[in-house]
């Protein structure tokens, strides 16, 4: 699926909003930061803003639901001569690559997620999104019973996560590396 001129603009420009806003909310506090904080640092309207951002969470968690979007077709996308682990792991690299350039926006957010407990469920929810996602690329493109696609979407998420985690925290290790090499051992520990 190609992206439009329109659709482009849109995404640039929810990004720059996302990149105002979690600065601001790790300066000032998520809680003492407005809507209209942020749309003025935008230099958009505050409805401008709801345009763009169904929330104020949305802000926080907006440019990985982007992502998401892409998930299912990075599945579809993969060779169909590959077994489903290999299909989620190819397309779990192309996605660690699009949030590579996003690590210091990530690390700020986490930042800002970790004063906030509530602000755990949307993590969460967003998290089961993904699964969702993952797990419909295999069921819809590839035929893989549910049950087994979501087994697998777990388990390529897991990875993902261990992967993030370390280099959020400062790993040298580019993300879509350590995401791989965390992919590549799974395959050893489950026949020790």
């Amino acid at each position: 699926m190609t992206e439009t001129a329109a659709q482009r603009r849109r995404r640039r420009t929810r990004a720059e909003v996302t990149r105002r806003a979690v600065e601001l909310f790790a300066a000032q506090g998520y809680a003492a930061t407005s809507t209209e904080q942020v749309a003025a640092a935008a230099d958009l309207s505050r409805s401008t803003l709801f345009r763009l951002f169904a929330d104020k969470e949305d802000l926080l968690f907006g440019l990985e639901d982007d992502l998401l979007a892409t998930a299912a077709a990075a599945v579809a996308e993969v060779p169909p001569e590959l077994p489903p682990w290999a299909a989620l792991r190819a397309a779990a690299v192309r996605i660690a690559e699009q949030v590579a350039p996003l690590r210091d926006l990530l690390v700020t957010r986490e930042q800002v997620v970790a004063t906030v407990p509530a602000l755990g469920a949307r993590a969460a929810a967003k998290h089961r999104r993904w699964e969702a996602a993952l797990a419909a690329g295999l069921t819809g493109h590839r035929g893989v019973p549910d049950a087994d696609a979501r087994l697998l979407a777990k388990l390529v998420l897991a990875c993902f996560e261990v992967a993030q985690d370390d280099w959020l925290a400062g790993a040298a290790e580019d993300l879509p590396g350590l995401l791989t090499a965390a992919l590549d051992r799974v395959p050893g520990m489950l026949h020790d």
